[in-house]
């Protein structure tokens, strides 16, 4: 297993603004109207995320799908609250026998945030929204907000927002 420093360094990822660090891999080739943006997107998107147990992902929300994909260290808890408002969480990790999840697919406006639980770890994973990331599509929330809005969340509401 690659470290957190070189995997950093060898994929040139750079801070990404919800935490943690990424690099766009690809996009489709072409874009199209899309109706939920009101403005053109590309088909997908897609990156490398990596996030370690002092870099979590905060609290955040897209208007369109999002698919993780596990690489490489540590399983991550993303941390999900449907638009229902019904929270849940799910593991993302190569340990298939114990629950973990190869693969997780974010749904379309779920606030969600990711975090890696082991101490001193780090996890690679791909993520690929469709149609494709844009910052304008892209909500980071805070602490006040969501506090406000799911008082029973509150420890994990602290921890994974600014």
């Amino acid at each position: 297993m690659t470290g957190k420093l070189e995997y950093i360094d060898a994929l040139a990822l750079k801070p990404h603004p919800e935490g943690g660090w990424y690099r766009e891999t690809s996009r489709s080739a072409d874009q199209f109207f899309d109706n939920g943006s009101q403005d053109a997107r590309y088909h997908y998107t897609a990156i490398y995320f990596l996030l370690d147990s002092t870099h979590p992902s905060r609290f955040h929300k897209l208007n369109h799908d999002e698919l993780w994909f596990y690489h490489d260290g540590a399983a991550i808890a993303i941390h999900c609250i449907a638009p229902d408002g019904n929270y849940y969480q799910v593991t993302l990790g190569a340990d298939v026998a114990a629950g973990e999840h190869l693969q997780v697919t974010i749904p379309k406006e779920t606030i969600f945030a990711a975090e890696v639980p082991e101490p001193n770890a780090f996890c690679l994973v791909s993520c690929v929204v469709a149609p494709g990331f844009d910052f304008h599509d892209f909500t980071l929330l805070s602490q006040q907000t969501l506090s406000a809005e799911y008082p029973g969340l509150v420890d994990v509401v602290d921890r994974l927002t600014t």
